[in-house]
């Protein structure tokens, strides 16, 4: 679960567009985009005679020290617990306290891999879509609704 966090993609748009245009239709779209839980890179590449736009899809500096943060804390919990466990003359409403902390940190931490990895899947899918709307699909003519039109 967490490698999908700090993972690294890569995708490819053929733009409909001669490259100065598209430069300008991409820079419109992205303008006001903020991504939190990603970052991205775009290059632009020239082959037979069409225009592509490459993104490459990165995780952010903090998500992989979170992970190693997590994974520490997680050590020092369960060496905590192991010790409070076997250790002679500690109290047992201390011992059980320490275990049931640790489980439930133990029990929640993927919830919150899943909450970051959604939100960095949304935003992705965010970008994809406002780069495929730019340079991509055809522009359609909004349609005008009358009264005998259906829903």
């Amino acid at each position: 679960m967490a490698r999908l966090l700090v993972e690294r993609r890569e995708e490819a748009f053929q733009s409909r567009y001669p490259r100065d245009e598209s430069m300008r239709r991409v820079d419109a779209a992205l303008e006001g985009f903020k991504a939190k839980g990603m970052l991205y890179e775009t290059a632009w590449r020239e082959e037979s005679g069409a225009t592509f736009l490459d993104v490459r899809f990165l995780p952010t500096r903090n998500t992989r020290a979170f992970l190693n943060t997590s994974s520490l804390v997680f050590v020092v919990l369960l060496g905590a617990t192991a010790f409070a466990l076997l250790a002679p003359g500690e109290p047992v409403a201390g011992r059980v306290l320490l275990a049931i902390g640790t489980l439930a940190a133990i029990l929640v931490f993927p919830f919150v891999v899943v909450a970051f990895g959604s939100r960095r899947e949304a935003e992705e899918s965010m970008l994809r879509r406002r780069l495929k709307k730019a340079i991509v699909d055809e522009e359609e003519e909004p349609k005008k609704k009358g009264w005998d039109d259906e829903d």
